[in-house]
């Protein structure tokens, strides 16, 4: 005769499946990618979304960034109240911008309508959000950051107890080996710099002052992103399954971009960084380093093709701001100290476009 578990301890396992979620503060620039990484991580049954926050010195503006995600975020689940709140508008140090057209199309999605959410911003400063956030959670959180690092590196100095309440950083940033991504045609052409990553580039002081901290990282860089690119088969074979609106917004974003993916240079950067945070021994396989980040100054001769000179002169720390050397501002250097970066090499590329695709589309 069979004899069925005592409704108690069914209960406590009940229980204790409910509790797996994985709690993440998402910070990010709102750009094309960013969208993908929000929803994804909207639908993802382990994740639990404590915050969301917006690096303003990244792709999109602070008002329609954070006006962006709490759309995206009605639109992927109704009853999901998770605070989106911005950060500074400026990178910590330099006056390295992204390219202006990328930024009014990130502060309207592409032109893609969405139904805007009844939901109001988080008035707190980015930073004193997520310190808010971490102090708040039972278990301990996981930082997800695809943009620009100047909400966490000022993070770091504003509330350094908080790392002990932080499981890891995954980073979408950087690159070790591969070549940077900063001479994008008709865009920044006879750029100077061949050896950075973008969001490196914009603040390479945040992205130093991270690296350099001793916190555990998974750095997600081109080395790796290079290895999914999205293009028009999956674009289409995508198309097929949108069955919700989340998939739906994704799909005619995807339509918008047809120019982007037709010019090979679209990859799955920061939506690869997300699936990291749900399955790092899947989807990062690589070596710990201790790492650095190029931040030599430039003196007064900018490249005045990724520089806004209407940022103040004075930084967010009372110093003198300066221009930083654009042939080399973001690169990716040996470091000293601990070894407390894992830079991911090695992905299962087919299988993450199809776990994203899984998470997007059918019953959430």
């Amino acid at each position: 005769m069979k004899r069925s578990l005592p409704l108690s301890l069914l209960l406590t396992l009940f229980a204790a499946g409910a509790q797996a979620k994985t709690p993440v503060i998402f910070d990010n620039d709102m750009a094309i990618d960013d969208w993908a990484t929000l929803l994804f991580l909207a639908r993802e049954p382990s994740i639990e979304l404590i915050a969301v926050t917006v690096a303003g010195s990244g792709e999109a503006h602070c008002a329609p960034g954070v006006s962006n995600a709490l759309a995206l975020l009605h639109l992927a689940d109704p009853a999901m109240d998770v605070p989106v709140s911005c950060g500074d508008e400026v990178p910590l140090d330099g006056y390295f911008v992204f390219p202006q057209a990328w930024q009014d199309d990130m502060d309207i999605l592409s032109g893609v309508d969405v139904p805007r959410s009844p939901r109001s911003a988080d008035t707190r400063h980015a930073v004193d959000l997520m310190h808010a956030a971490i102090e708040e959670s039972d278990e301990p959180v996981t930082i997800l950051a695809t943009g620009p690092m100047t909400n966490i590196a000022q993070w770091l100095r504003r509330y350094p107890s908080d790392r002990e309440r932080v499981e890891r950083i995954v980073i979408m940033g950087g690159s070790l080996d591969a070549p940077g991504n900063i001479i994008v045609p008709e865009f920044t052409d006879g750029h100077p710099n061949t050896l950075a990553e973008w969001n490196f580039f914009v603040d390479p002081m945040a992205a130093d002052e991270l690296l350099r901290s001793g916190v555990a990282i998974e750095m997600v860089g081109l080395d790796v992103t290079n290895t999914v690119r999205v293009t028009a088969e999956f674009a289409a074979t995508f198309k097929q399954q949108a069955d919700n609106p989340a998939a739906r917004f994704w799909d005619e974003i995807l339509d918008k971009n047809d120019w982007f993916i037709a010019s090979d240079e679209y990859y799955f950067w920061d939506v690869l960084a997300a699936l990291v945070v749900i399955d790092a021994e899947r989807f990062c396989s690589g070596e710990q380093r201790a790492l650095a980040v190029d931040v030599q100054p430039a003196g007064d001769k900018p490249w005045l093709q990724t520089s806004d000179l209407s940022i103040p002169p004075t930084r967010w720390d009372g110093a003198d701001r300066q221009h930083l050397a654009s042939a080399t501002a973001g690169a990716v250097i040996a470091g000293t100290g601990a070894a407390n970066t894992q830079v991911c090499l090695q992905t299962d590329g087919p299988g993450a476009f199809k776990l994203f695709t899984e998470v997007m589309t059918g019953e959430p």
